[in-house]
Formats: structure tokens, sequence, C-alpha cells
């Protein structure tokens, strides 16, 4: 795609240009192998937040404890 810019100032890519250019898709299996991880990913990142939340939580009971 560098190869492709144009002008000397300002850098630009014409339409025109990127019509030319072929974008490489990985077939149906490893569509859905890629999307399988980032499922695992937002399971983990909802876990994970869930567990900050408690811990959230467990810390403002403790300190609440502490100063009464």
């Amino acid at each position: 795609m560098l190869s492709r810019y144009t002008g000397t100032a300002l850098k630009q890519l014409p339409i025109k240009q990127m019509k030319d250019i072929s974008v490489p898709i990985p077939n149906i299996a490893e569509q859905e192998k890629i999307g399988s991880l980032f499922k695992q990913f937002d399971n983990l990142i909802t876990l994970n937040q869930q567990k900050l939340n408690l811990l959230k939580k467990q810390k403002q009971a403790f300190l609440k404890k502490m100063f009464i």
C-alpha cells in the first residue's frame, strides 16, 4: 500500500488505487478458529472484570469494617 501513495507534501491514497489492492481473506475454517479465539478472550475479560468488581466490593467492605 505504501508504494501506492501519491502526493509529496500530503500523502494520499486515492480510491482508484485502493480498488486495485487485493485483500487476502482466510478460509471459513480459519475464520471460525479466529472467531472462537476472540470469543474466549471476551469470556476471559468478562470473568476478570467480575473478579475485579468482587474484589473492589470486598475492599470497600474491609475498609468500612476497619473504620467503624
